[in-house]
């Protein structure tokens, strides 16, 4: 048996080593005396058998790597489940300086909603079985009325063929009523990210209606209306130097609340679009988003801010599956949220699905980030695969998304509750 090249230690006390495998996801805790013996490889019969089933130690010739490459080509050419990102409009109630999208106006015509329901229909008759949507924009909730009759007709489809169908949406959540949640709840929607950039000063500067009016505080009062509701709301801040001060203080108003089904994560401000000039924002780095995110983490007591360290995934992200789309208004097919509605980035249209632009497919679907030298040897991996293609491909960046540091900080929130580690290195 060896060890296995994906296992992560840190020692957080005295006689306390941490040891995780980023790959299986075990976390085991040995002493000094457990830990000198694992460095010695001088293990009893039942300390073997742990180490064995959870990942740690494995067979001599066994090759992770390329089975790690496996796992991932298998997950990335599955039909078995199907990802759709469906926006109704790409028109949008707010001019936010820093939106990727270029705003359009329009709405999905029902030819265009009927085919994409063939398109999904057709799918699960090669095989799909479990479906998850996300209704985006634009801003969906300018024509709700695509999003509840398109979700009620998707819910017939999959309760007839007896499969998953898992549905989410994104908005500014200025819109939102009681009446819409109500039909959100009704038609399946089982979880709301709204986005919020901050504290009032700095979001309606970010934020701000098309006529220029501030949205902070309307938002703000809507998330009442998930008070009674089974709904999660997931709140994203939208993070740069300018506003990140401001996160502490939202996360306590948010707390102030009370209902357990709304949480908050921050996520970076990024200057995508390159046909707007964005004079708000104060883009952080990636290092300086860490140093944010850990210091954040520390000061709310370990508190976990999630980074998906835990969760199994074989891909990055969905842009990398084959069954996995980003459908506009128009019915073009985008690989990558961040190009919808770019026609140069389309991969096809749902009236025309033969006719495809395998550029912009293979540029996600044959991208093989195991012929990277540095990211086939490094024990992240298997947690990020390579970081964003659009990132590497389109602007010729490498967001490696993982540093020690922060995956000590992720594993304390995680497993420890406690800020009690007294050191970290061994």
């Amino acid at each position: 048996m060896k060890k296995s090249q994906y296992n992560f230690t840190y020692k957080r006390d005295i006689d306390e080593i941490v040891l995780y495998n980023t790959y299986s996801k075990a976390l085991m805790v040995l002493n000094e005396d457990e830990y000198d013996l694992y460095l010695k490889e001088t293990y009893d019969d039942e300390s073997r058998e742990t180490l064995i089933e959870n990942g740690i130690l494995i067979e001599d010739g066994f090759d992770e790597v390329h089975f790690l490459k496996y796992m991932h080509y298998q997950a990335k050419f599955s039909k078995r489940s199907l990802h759709l990102t469906i926006a109704p409009t790409l028109d949008c109630n707010f001019d936010c300086p820093y939106c990727y999208e270029n705003r359009k106006a329009g709405r999905m015509s029902q030819e265009i909603q009927n085919a994409v329901i063939g398109f999904i229909h057709a799918r699960i008759d090669e095989g799909t079985r479990n479906i998850e949507l996300s209704w985006y924009g634009g801003e969906p909730l300018l024509y709700f009325d695509i999003v509840e009759s398109m979700s009620r007709r998707l819910k017939i489809l999959t309760e007839k063929n007896k499969c998953s169908l898992k549905m989410y949406i994104v908005t500014n959540g200025y819109l939102l009523t009681e009446e819409i949640v109500k039909k959100m709840d009704e038609i399946g929607i089982l979880r709301v990210q709204i986005t919020l950039d901050g504290l009032a000063e700095h979001h309606d500067q970010s934020r701000p209606l098309r006529n220029g009016g501030n949205t902070f505080s309307k938002i703000f009062r809507n998330l009442s209306l998930f008070d009674d509701s089974p709904i999660e709301v997931v709140i994203r801040m939208n993070v740069d130097n300018r506003n990140c001060n401001d996160f502490k203080k939202l996360k306590e108003m948010i707390a102030e609340l009370d209902n357990p089904n709304i949480s908050l994560y921050p996520s970076p401000v990024e200057n995508i679009n390159k046909d707007k000039v964005n004079t708000v924002s104060e883009f952080m780095t990636v290092d300086e988003f860490e140093i944010f995110s850990i210091k954040e983490c520390r000061e709310a007591s370990n508190e976990m801010i999630d980074f998906g360290i835990v969760n199994d995934r074989c891909c990055y992200c969905a842009a990398e599956l084959e069954n996995s789309y980003v459908i506009d208004d128009k019915g073009d097919f985008y690989k990558c949220w961040d190009e919808v509605g770019r026609e140069e980035n389309r991969c096809f249209n749902v009236l025309a699905p033969d006719d495809i632009n395998y550029d912009t497919v293979l540029r996600y679907l044959v991208y093989d980030i195991f012929e990277d030298e540095k990211c086939r040897k490094c024990i992240y991996l298997p947690l990020c695969f390579g970081g964003c293609k659009f990132q590497r491909k389109n602007r010729n960046k490498i967001t490696c998304g993982f540093t020690r540091e922060s995956l000590i900080q992720y594993l304390e929130s995680t497993f420890f509750q406690t800020s009690d580690r007294k050191e970290v290195s061994l």
